[in-house]
C-alpha cells in the first residue's frame, strides 16, 4: 500500500519563547529591579538626609514675615546650638541677649550683652566654660552666619561659676526640639535653665516674677526697630 506523501500540518509547540520574546522579559525583569534598587537608594538617602537635618538643626521653609528658631544637638556640656532664620527686608533688626542672672522679683534676666543677629540664617552656640587665656569662667557668644562669625564674652561672678561647676538639677524652657516660629517684631526666649540650688523654692511660671535670685542661662532674640 502506498502512503500518502503529503505534509503533515505542524503542531505548535507550548512553553518556548522567541528570541524576541525572550529580550522583552529580560528588559522588563531589569527595569524592575533597576526600580526596586532606586527606590531602596532614595529611602537611604532620606533617612541619612533625616539624620543630618536632626543633628544640625534644620529650619524648612517658612513666610517671609517670619522668624524661626530650632535647637540642635550638642554633646558638649554647658553648650547650647541654635539654628535661626531673620527675613530679609523687614523693618526690624535683631539681637540675641545673654545672661546667667534673673533677680529676685523679676521676669526678665538682667542682659548682660547683645550681639547682633544679621538677616538671613545664622548658626548661634552659647557656651560657658573656663577661658584658658586667663582662667576665668565665661558666658561666651557665637554667630555664625555668610557674612563672618562674630564673638562676644563676659565674666562670670564667682559665685555663678561656683553653681556652674557643681551638680544640680536643671529646669529647662524656652525653645525645645522642634521649629519654633513667631511674627517678626515679637521676642523670642530661645534658651532658659534655671539650676535647682538649695532648698530654694522656684516659681515655674515665667511671666510671673522668681521670690529668689535665679541662677541660670538665658538668651533671647529680641527685636530692634530701624
Amino acid at each position: 500500500m502506498n502512503e500518502s506523501l503529503e505534509p503533515r500540518p505542524s503542531v505548535p509547540r507550548r512553553g518556548r519563547f522567541s528570541l524576541g520574546q525572550l529580550m522583552l522579559f529580560l528588559t522588563v525583569v531589569a527595569l524592575v529591579l533597576g526600580n526596586v534598587v532606586s527606590l531602596l537608594r532614595l529611602r537611604k538617602a532620606e533617612s541619612a538626609l533625616a539624620a543630618l537635618r536632626s543633628e544640625s538643626g534644620y529650619l524648612s521653609p517658612t513666610e517671609d514675615d517670619s522668624v524661626a528658631a530650632i535647637r540642635a544637638p550638642s554633646e558638649q556640656p554647658l553648650t547650647y546650638v541654635f539654628r535661626v532664620r531673620v527675613p530679609e527686608g523687614s523693618d526690624w533688626d535683631y539681637r540675641l541677649a545673654y545672661s546667667t542672672w534673673l533677680p529676685k522679683g523679676k521676669t526678665q534676666p538682667d542682659w548682660y550683652s547683645m550681639i547682633a543677629v544679621r538677616p538671613g540664617e545664622s548658626v548661634i552656640t552659647i557656651r560657658i566654660a573656663e577661658d584658658p587665656r586667663d582662667e576665668r569662667w565665661k558666658i561666651s557668644t557665637l554667630v555664625r552666619d555668610s557674612g563672618g562669625v562674630r564673638r562676644m564674652g563676659t565674666t562670670l561672678p564667682e559665685a555663678h561659676t561656683t553653681i556652674f561647676r557643681a551638680s544640680h538639677d536643671v529646669i529647662s524652657t524656652g525653645v525645645a526640639g522642634g521649629m519654633v516660629t513667631l511674627p517678626i517684631g515679637q521676642s523670642l526666649r530661645r534658651l532658659d535653665d534655671r539650676w535647682l540650688v538649695g532648698t530654694e523654692s522656684l516659681l515655674l511660671s515665667g511671666d510671673k516674677p522668681v521670690n529668689t535670685d535665679q541662677i541660670g542661662v538665658y538668651a533671647e532674640l529680641q527685636p530692634v526697630a530701624r
